[in-house]
Order: structure tokens, then C-alpha cells, then sequence
């Protein structure tokens, strides 16, 4: 049974809803006794923990975090933003709510507490579900039943992790990627969603701009993609539609030479075949002869 602002969210076997009831008890707390185990299912929004610190700073805690009792500290379940901006002012409590749970029912509740107000992402349900999925053990019925949806829901939202690039899901914990630009990088290949997330942070672009890179790459060949994200800002700006032709080839040959050197250097030879050696050799030497030709 969790409260939250006059409701409470009872689970009887797998099903969980929320139905109206007294406050839970609030109580102060040492931040230094609050642990924050549940936060990796948060994304880090630095706009909106400045205006969490902008607020507090002025008008102070309006609504209490809420936690559940873990031996002799709490864990955190909701208020992650007040959290950090408390620690930020040099607070010493937070104030809160305690409840005694489960931990497969404080990550559905994490879920629940955010949805009328729409504080929580997709990927953040996202990455709930696959942990109840996962580490819980729970089917996809199971899941449903707890949250009140029905199976496709936890289906889509678990093939919407499935289909991003661990690296890039964690630039988005941080941060340092926005969700809908994360969505948009899933519609790569995951081999090179990396790839692409590092060009957006380096060119600083918005998710408008993320959307039209991605969608060029996925109307180009494969190979042409390290072309591409070497000069994004063509595709933005369109003056030209990016490196094509020739010149694309030549951006991605500089991008294997580097490759294969790299592997050269850190592998056995012996490991390898001579005859695909030599056949390289020979292909890089007549290459460099015609680009010198060039000059």
C-alpha cells in the first residue's frame, strides 16, 4: 500500500491500483540517510533540477519526496530532482514519506506516481519494466496487471530499450541526450547509434536537427555513414547534402585504415591468413598510388 497527495496504491497478487486513502506519515530526513538505488531509472533533466533549485531556493520543500524504510536508511522511490537541489543548497533534510513496500512494487510505483503528470519519459517506464522483466522475473501479463496496461504496452516499451545502444541509453540517464533525440538515434543501426549521439553532442544540435541527420542516414548506404556524421552540419544547413560519390568513399577508407592499424597492432599475426593480408596490402598500395596521382 503506497499514499500519495490522498491516494494510496494497494497490490493484491500481481494487480496494483490506486484508490483514495489517508496521508502516509511524513516525516524529516537526514540526506545523508537517503539512498538513491531507484534513481538509475531516472533521466537526469538539467533545466528542470535548476527550476526544482530555483524553487526550493525561494519558496522551499512544497511537496514531500517519498521513500521506503531499508534497515537503518531510506530509499528514494519519487523526488530524485528535490533530492539533488536539497544537497545542492547545503539542506540537511529532505522531507518525506515513508512506505513499506516491495522493491518490484517501488519501481511500479515510480511509474504510477508519475503518470498523471506526465513527469516520467517512455525510456524511463522503459527501463522499470525491463527491470521487472529481467531482474524480477515477471512476465509481460504480470507487468500489465501491475500497472493497469495491457501486454502490448509492455511490449513496446521493452523493444524500445531492446533497440537503442547501451552507451547511447546512458548518455541519456545523464542528460546529456534528450529522449525524443534518443528515440530518434534507435532508428539506427545500434552499431551506429554511438557513432551519431557523439556528433550530436559535439555540434550541440536540437532534437530537430537530430531527426533530420537520421533520417538522411537512413536514406543513404551503410558505408556512406561515416561520411555523413564527419560533416552533419551540411545536412542541417543544406547546402549540400552531405559527403557523396568519391568523397564519401574516401572519409570511410581513411575510417578502416585507422580501423585495421589499430587492429594490426593489438592482434597476433599469426593469427591471421597471409593471403587477405597481401590482398590488402596490395589494394591499399594501388590506392595510394592513384591518390597521389591526384596531387
Amino acid at each position: 500500500m503506497i499514499a500519495k497527495r490522498g491516494f494510496s496504491f494497494h497490490c493484491s497478487g500481481q494487480r496494483c491500483n490506486l484508490t483514495r486513502m489517508n496521508e502516509g506519515e511524513i516525516v524529516d530526513i537526514a540526506i545523508s540517510r537517503i539512498g538513491e538505488r531507484y534513481g538509475m531509472y531516472r533521466i537526469v533533466n538539467p533545466r528542470a533540477d535548476a527550476a526544482m533549485m530555483k524553487s526550493i531556493h525561494k519558496y522551499g520543500q512544497l511537496f514531500p519526496a517519498v521513500c521506503v524504510k531499508a534497515e537503518d536508511r531510506y530509499e528514494l522511490i519519487d523526488g530524485f530532482k528535490r533530492l539533488r537541489a536539497c544537497r545542492k543548497l547545503n539542506k540537511p533534510v529532505l522531507r518525506g514519506k515513508v512506505m513499506g513496500m516491495s522493491s518490484r512494487v517501488c519501481k511500479a510505483a515510480i511509474i504510477q506516481f508519475n503518470r498523471d503528470s506526465k513527469a516520467i519519459s517512455e525510456i524511463e517506464e522503459a527501463m522499470i519494466i525491463q527491470s521487472l522483466y529481467r531482474e524480477d522475473g515477471l512476465t509481460q501479463e504480470e507487468i500489465g496487471a501491475m500497472l493497469g496496461r495491457h501486454k502490448s504496452w509492455v511490449s513496446r516499451r521493452i523493444s524500445l530499450l531492446t533497440g537503442l545502444n547501451e552507451e547511447v541509453q546512458e548518455d541519456i540517464k545523464l542528460g546529456l541526450i534528450s529522449v525524443i533525440a534518443g528515440r530518434e538515434l534507435g532508428k539506427l543501426p545500434r552499431g551506429n547509434q554511438k557513432a551519431a549521439a557523439d556528433a550530436i553532442l559535439k555540434h550541440r544540435f536540437s532534437t530537430r536537427e537530430t531527426a533530420k541527420v537520421v533520417s538522411y542516414m537512413l536514406s543513404r548506404p551503410a558505408w556512406e555513414y561515416d561520411a555523413i556524421l564527419y560533416r552533419p552540419w551540411a545536412i542541417i544547413e543544406r547546402e549540400k547534402a552531405g559527403p557523396m560519390g568519391l568523397e564519401a568513399k574516401l572519409i570511410s577508407f581513411a575510417h578502416i585504415c585507422r580501423s585495421v592499424s589499430e587492429k594490426v597492432r593489438t592482434s597476433k599475426i599469426e593469427d591471421y591468413h597471409y593471403e587477405p593480408i597481401e590482398r590488402a596490402i596490395e589494394a591499399a598500395e594501388e590506392t595510394i598510388i592513384a591518390l597521389k596521382e591526384t596531387r
